[in-house]
């Protein structure tokens, strides 16, 4: 939409003609909650009969409606080329030709009418765009919808993917992927006609215009018709495993025990057996001392008992 206007101004007699003009795009602009998108603005000045090349533009200004009461020619402004501060809005146009303005991070109340002003270094030289472009915020929504099944999903099942924004333009352009892969399709809607279990997995919608973009995920899991077998399979061989691995370290803690045992009754057995074998020996020194000490006792009394026959044998003789 262009709009023009021709200001004529008396300066000492003398008409002064300016062609000024700020374009926007004729259609609302559709964007996603806590995403960016750009409002598209060009804007133009010169002077009649000729261009005059000196002209410059000294400040440039965006304003919201929501909060600005008048034609955006007194503050407060979303974005002000004279005083820049860090915010969700940001200019992304020149001094020249282009006025755009970016917005990030995009929240329901930044929706309304937007317009945009700037002024020159010649007097009168100065233009607000009315009126500005319209800013829809929406979400973008990603339904699972049920055509057959109820309760878990299970192979079989039949099943849509819709990729809804409530305020989508007819240039909008659905991309899906699975896991971080692009899909080979297109549209708001992805049709399953019977899941399986290899459908499993993260979806994600991304809804793009040549001005604005979002995407948004959910998750979808398949159940196989064995689900329940496969678990109980896997829970017995978990518990044969943790049994094996629990009566294996019994035992061989087991064999340690009875190893430790016998020796050490071994040990004591061998002490035993050294005791008894002094005890013996002790025995065997004490016997021979005691025959040896019986048999002198007897050398002797027989020694004795010659002696006193020989002296008998000599007072019979003497007599």
């Amino acid at each position: 939409m262009l709009y023009l206007v021709v200001i004529l101004l008396s300066v000492s007699g003398v008409l002064a003609p300016y062609d000024l003009g700020v374009n926007y795009p004729d259609n609302p602009i559709c964007a996603v909650r806590g995403f960016s998108v750009s409002i598209p603005c060009t804007y133009y000045y010169y002077y009649y009969p000729t261009s005059n090349p000196s002209i410059q533009v000294i400040q440039k200004l965006w304003c919201s409606m929501n909060s600005n009461t008048d034609i955006c020619m007194n503050p407060p402004y979303v974005y002000n080329s004279s005083s820049i501060t860090t915010s969700d809005f940001e200019y992304a146009g020149d001094d020249k030709s282009n006025c755009t303005l970016l917005i990030h991070n995009v929240q329901f109340s930044y929706s309304g009418e937007y317009r945009f002003r700037f002024i020159t270094d010649q007097t009168g030289g100065r233009w607000t765009g009315v009126p500005g472009p319209t800013l829809q915020v929406a979400d973008l929504k990603v339904s699972l919808i049920r055509l057959s099944g109820i309760g878990t999903l299970k192979q079989g099942d039949s099943l849509n993917l819709t990729c809804d924004v409530n305020c989508t333009q007819s240039s909008s352009q659905f991309v899906w992927s699975k896991n971080n892969e692009r899909l080979n399709t297109s549209g708001p809607v992805l049709h399953f006609p019977a899941v399986t279990v290899r459908d499993s997995g993260s979806y994600t919608c991304t809804w793009k215009t040549n001005r604005a973009s979002g995407s948004e995920t959910i998750s979808l899991l398949v159940e196989g018709e064995n689900q329940w077998t496969i678990w109980i399979i896997v829970l017995v061989i978990a518990g044969v495993i943790f049994i094996s691995v629990t009566g294996a370290v019994i035992y061989n803690r087991r064999n340690r025990f009875l190893c430790d045992c016998r020796f050490l009754h071994t040990g004591q057995k061998k002490e035993d057996d050294s005791t008894i074998f002094a005890n013996v020996q002790q025995q065997k020194k004490e016997s021979i001392y005691e025959n040896v000490q019986q048999q002198k006792e007897d050398t002797s009394n027989i020694y004795e008992n010659v002696q006193q026959q020989k002296d008998s044998f000599a007072v019979y003789a003497n007599v």
